[in-house]
């Protein structure tokens, strides 16, 4: 996993990109703003735009300087806003309509993934969304053994029981914010149908 440098450098890299598309397809399938959870927020991009359009958000990162920039970027005092430093492994996540994690679940812990999906989906209730990354098996950070992978086949299974509304895969070569890399990933956005709530 990156050490706090290697973060900051990301962080810095990132301060002043525009909201993913990726995000305004999954905000534009519903009909009002609801409450999202952005997990693995980074420097709070795609919070602001979440709360721009009425959205509100719990928005959690495991780095501090994360949380900070998120703060300063939208106001330490939003109403609609709730901020957590907490690694993805160990937060408690609330009920939700939306659960965004944009490139973060390649750092969850490879064996504690499935308790974090597990949450992930207690948060949502029927007709609640997921939207986010997963890294595919020919991306070249599979060698690190602190990063999550799925073959297509795995990653799509993660879904079984829900409707995939969305399901592109990426695969090139390009730039991560501090080296050239292969890119493998899979862009996904599935609307829950059941529930696990008891």
């Amino acid at each position: 996993m990156a050490d706090d440098d290697a973060w900051s450098a990301y962080y810095e890299a990132n301060e002043d990109r525009p909201p993913r598309d990726f995000l305004f397809d999954v905000l534009g399938r519903f009909r009002t703003p609801g409450q999202a959870i952005d997990l693995g927020c980074g420097t709070g991009v795609d919070t602001a735009a979440m709360l721009e359009r009425g959205w509100s958000v719990f928005a959690t990162d495991a780095q501090q300087e994360a949380i900070d920039r998120l703060l300063r970027r939208v106001g330490a005092d939003v109403p609609r806003l709730r901020t957590q430093r907490t690694a993805m492994e160990e937060v408690e996540l609330p009920l939700a309509d939306l659960v965004w994690a944009s490139f973060s679940l390649f750092f969850c812990d490879p064996a504690r993934f499935p308790d974090v999906w597990r949450k992930i989906e207690h948060a949502l209730g029927p007709g609640g969304y997921f939207a986010g990354q997963l890294l595919g098996d020919r991306d070249s950070w599979t060698v690190d053994p602190e990063i999550t992978w799925f073959t297509r086949a795995d990653a799509e299974a993660l879904f079984d029981g829900w409707t995939v509304e969305r399901f592109d895969v990426e695969e090139e070569d390009g730039e991560a914010w501090d080296e050239q890399k292969h890119w493998h990933v899979f862009h996904v956005i599935a609307r829950r149908l059941d529930t696990d709530r008891a």
